[in-house]
């Protein structure tokens, strides 16, 4: 078995485990008032900032803008800020479409037609990495850039897998999330959080109960498209600058090498990558590690020609 491998089952196997309680209150960056809120298609789209230029936030499975509360305040006096929340989480009502990616790709479009987005640069944590990466393929003439925080063109444990083994895994996980009450939701929200998501016992409670606010239907939806999904054929036609960001908590079976070399492995084919470390976090990284990533980002967009685009029509 190869050390890729290896790492893509211990990975999977802890995935498993995670679908029990424990932790402490804490406190989560203050989230501040959207200038605006609408709807595109699909998604739910709140707007902060009145900058030139424009960032558009993806959060993951099951989260809304409040994941990304510290980079929408610190980024907002200089970017007008768009954070996207997709049908069915962070409390919205979930509408069940036959192909998701394909139903996001297309109402992202509209959201850049109809708002007169030129050139943005993208920036998702995890689901929303990944449908950044799949936003980049697509549609690399219209972006700036993308950033994608633990958000991977294959989902790392299912990587190695035939098309047929990803499916019918996707399909039986995401049948688990399907049945679940909000309280087991939320209890198997506490144990993710706990093994995979923060560093930081105070934030288990908070973010858990944030992420068990979401629609078990969507995030069942969502897992198994995300699971059964391999973007990695397309990553050539991915040709604007990308940055994935990994975290790396120290102590587990595989060193910082070793991960890095697993996630550049997964992502080979994109001809503009750079993978960073964020050190000291897990999955969640904007929140473990605040500065880290907001200093990753700045560095980014210095580097990326972020277009202009004209203010929202009221």
């Amino acid at each position: 078995m190869t050390p890729l491998l290896r790492l893509g089952t211990l990975m999977w196997a802890l995935f498993l485990a995670l679908w029990s309680v424990a932790g402490a209150a804490g406190t989560l960056a203050a989230l501040p008032a959207p200038l605006e809120s609408f709807e595109a298609g699909s998604l739910h789209v709140d707007r902060y900032g009145d900058g030139g230029r424009t960032l558009i936030f993806i959060p993951g499975l099951g989260s809304g803008p409040w994941s990304w509360a510290e980079q929408i305040t610190r980024f907002r006096s200089s970017y007008r800020v768009y954070v996207l929340t997709l049908s069915g989480f962070d409390g919205r009502p979930f509408v069940a479409q036959p192909d998701l990616f394909g139903t996001f790709s297309r109402d992202f479009r509209s959201l850049l037609d109809t708002r007169h987005i030129a050139h943005p640069v993208v920036i998702g944590h995890s689901l929303g990495g990944t449908l950044a990466i799949a936003l980049a393929e697509q549609h690399p003439e219209r972006l700036a850039g993308v950033i994608a925080l633990d958000g991977l063109p294959v989902f790392p444990t299912v990587a190695q897998q035939t098309a047929d083994q990803r499916i019918a895994a996707a399909k039986a996980f995401a049948a688990r999330i399907a049945s679940q009450t909000p309280e087991q939701l939320l209890a198997a929200e506490v144990t993710y959080m706990q093994a995979i998501g923060t560093i930081d016992p105070a934030l288990v409670q908070p973010t858990a109960a944030l992420e068990a606010r979401s629609d078990a239907r969507a995030m069942a939806a969502w897992t198994q498209a995300d699971l059964s999904a391999d973007l990695r054929p397309a990553l050539p036609n991915a040709k604007v600058p990308l940055l994935e960001l990994m975290p790396y908590a120290p102590n587990g079976p595989y060193t910082e090498d070793q991960t890095l070399e697993f996630y550049r492995a997964l992502l080979a084919g994109a001809p503009n990558l750079t993978v960073e470390p964020i050190d000291g976090a897990k999955h969640f990284a904007m929140l473990d590690q605040p500065a880290l990533v907001d200093a990753a980002l700045t560095r980014f967009l210095a580097a990326v020609a972020v277009g202009p685009s004209t203010p929202p029509r009221r």
